[in-house]
């Protein structure tokens, strides 16, 4: 048993180190994009060669050597956390941040004036070559002008995805077996990994009807790629644009910010039948709801306002439910914590109630004391932790109910705090140092930590894994990938150029703090139409969740209300009206029977898209043609 661990470990860190080093270059030179989501692209390729190929290969030379349900789970539980780190999550954000104060400093912008005196040299690049080097190329890393910025904020990413590991264990048993959350991504994996004696492939895997979805999305897939590199082998469309068809005021509104546009995501085709017809209505018909707000607001021109503010309220009302609904659960684990309680009761968990709590005690300590430091002050920096913990809570909650590959809570503490405060009551300071705040933690919640890892401790019921030995290898993996993601994203970075690379990635810094500068420059009040919008938002909301939980008929899930309008939905609605309404027209014709025959079909569809989308982005690392076949 214990080699068969070793052997799993070993396994999972050679693919968080070929991920961790990889994944930034092929982004950055825009081949694709590795993670790309929360059912990480990447991961999934990986697992699916080891299931589909190399275990079957291993179980004919001998039935015993092939990888375990035990040790699959291992592997995607450190896959998974590592992927956290590369992409959105922590890194890919932060190194151009870390440049941008000396990069657009200009005397037309004032920076200097306005910004410098609240950032301390040693928070960012402060070195001009390294800073010129940076975007130019062509030169090696100076490794010391980035040790200091890059190590405190590296460390205070660590330490917030400490206290989110300790959230995730204490929250587990509230979502997984109190409220019993669907976790509909966890279904993937844990259908392939699913195994059956004297067979080498489950029962799943063995269906025809898998193997056909999986062989159209190969199809489509190897057409479109083969297109790329050849124009005269036909080219299968999969997005759709309505920009030339309205072109008219107040309707032009449809596709302007983010638009109204049909993209066809086999995969999320696929995800969307596992899910409650609800939360798949309530995701389509709330996206189209909002755009036609939008369309209103245009037709009365009503500005200083927009659909955003709603989610605003959204969040603060939902992160108010969620704890009201774990209420019970979270006494539960403050006696246990306390000694009130006997631990017998988080002895399956993956960490003990009482050192997830002191984690997070400790860890929340260090980081408003951090940021204190460098000039925030303490009220702002708890407001800023309880913003980036809501969030992350939001997301994963998201996750958990909808399997939203792609989530964007739309919201950032700058923003928020603004909209609510105005911007003299926070000062200069504070300003400035909001707006790093995507080098935190991005609100582009795509590769969140805490849905890999609660999605993780989900899928862990499925094998015989002691869950105390997962948080050392979740911790041990994001260490690795920090530290494999640092050393090859500057080496590559350094040797292009940023001017070469993926051009908003590169720009991401400049946003922030020019944001803080106009704020500053121009100072304003409470913004009294967002927060009215907010209040409308929330009273939404508020609406939409009691009558989901007092009406078993309410067809509206307030998932969709809250995912609001933003990149995610706008990529995603139209492949989920797809699956929604193939779902329907299953139940309805064909009954229950048929669309638990055809789940199947619907898993090859995934299996399929991720496997092709990823095998054309390894082609293009030797090509440098970029291929995209996931939502991103």
């Amino acid at each position: 048993m214990k080699n068969r661990l070793f052997r799993a470990i070993i396994v999972g860190l050679v693919w968080v180190v070929f991920q961790s080093g990889t994944a930034s270059y092929i982004h950055g030179n825009s081949i694709g994009q590795l993670i790309a989501n929360h059912l990480p692209l990447g991961g999934l390729f990986f697992l699916i060669v080891l299931v589909l190929i190399v275990n079957p290969i291993l179980r004919v030379i001998d039935n015993q050597s092939g990888f375990s349900v035990s040790e699959l789970v291992i592997i995607w539980v450190m896959i998974s956390a590592a992927s956290a780190v590369p992409g959105y999550g922590m890194m890919e954000f932060l190194f151009p941040t870390l440049v941008a104060p000396l990069h657009y400093v200009a005397p037309q912008n004032q920076w200097k004036e306005i910004l410098f005196p609240h950032l301390p040299e040693w928070l960012y690049v402060s070195d001009p070559s390294a800073v010129n080097a940076f975007y130019i190329g062509e030169t090696a890393v100076p490794w010391q002008a980035w040790f200091q910025p890059a190590g405190f904020w590296i460390s205070i990413s660590l330490i917030l995805s400490f206290i989110v590991i300790c959230w995730s264990v204490i929250i587990r048993r509230q979502w997984v077996e109190r409220e019993r959350y669907p976790f509909p991504l966890v279904q993937i994996p844990s259908m392939m990994i699913d195994q059956q004696p004297d067979r080498i492939f489950n029962r799943i895997l063995s269906n025809r009807f898998l193997w056909i979805g999986l062989i159209v999305a190969l199809v489509i897939h190897l057409l479109r790629g083969l297109h790329r590199y050849w124009p005269a082998i036909p080219h299968v469309q999969i997005s759709y644009g309505f920009g030339n068809l309205i072109t008219e005021r107040p309707w032009v509104a449809l596709v302007q910010g983010w638009p109204l546009w049909g993209r066809i995501y086999l995969a999320v085709v696929g995800v969307t039948y596992f899910l409650q017809l609800d939360v798949s209505f309530s995701l389509w018909f709330f996206f189209l709801f909002y755009k036609l707000q939008e369309v209103c607001m245009s037709a009365f021109s009503i500005q200083g306002i927009s659909t955003q503010h709603q989610v605003m309220g959204a969040d603060l009302v939902l992160i108010g439910f969620l704890i009201w609904m774990g209420r019970r659960h979270l006494k539960q684990v403050f006696d246990v914590a306390t000694g009130r309680l006997s631990d017998e009761i988080n002895v399956n968990e993956a960490m003990s109630y009482q050192w997830a709590m002191i984690g997070i005690i400790i860890g929340s300590v260090l980081l408003i004391a951090m940021l204190c430091f460098v000039g925030m002050s303490p009220l702002v920096a708890i407001a800023f932790l309880l913003l980036m913990w809501m969030m992350i809570t939001v997301t994963c909650w998201m996750v958990a109910n909808a399997g939203m590959l792609l989530v964007n809570v739309g919201i950032a503490p700058f923003s928020l705090l603004t909209a609510f405060l105005g911007t003299r009551p926070l000062g200069r300071a504070n300003l400035t140092l909001l707006g790093f705040d995507r080098s935190v933690v991005s609100h582009w919640s795509s590769e969140s930590l805490m849905p890999y890892v609660v999605q993780s401790l989900r899928l862990s019921d499925q094998a015989p894994v002691h869950r105390r030995k997962l948080v050392p290898l979740i911790m041990a993996s994001i260490l690795i990938a920090v530290a494999v993601t640092y050393f090859s994203s500057l080496k590559f970075i350094y040797h292009q150029g940023a001017f070469n690379l993926e051009r908003w990635v590169y720009n991401i810094g400049y946003h922030g703090l020019n944001k803080a500068n106009r704020a500053i420059q121009n100072p304003y009040d409470p913004n009294l139409p967002a927060i009215l919008s907010a209040g409308f938002g929330a009273t939404i909301t508020g609406f939409l969740l009691y009558m989901r939980h007092r009406f078993l008929w309410w067809p509206f899930h307030p998932i969709g209300y809250i995912v609001g309008v933003t990149y995610a939905p706008c990529h995603l609605w139209f492949s989920t009206l797809l699956g929604w309404g193939i779902k329907i027209l299953v139940l309805k014709f064909f009954g229950i029977g048929a669309y638990r025959r055809f789940r199947p079909l619907f898993l090859g569809l995934i299996i399929g898209e991720y496997f092709m989308s990823a095998l054309w982005i390894f082609v293009g690392l030797f090509t440098r043609v970029s291929y995209w076949g996931l939502p991103h």
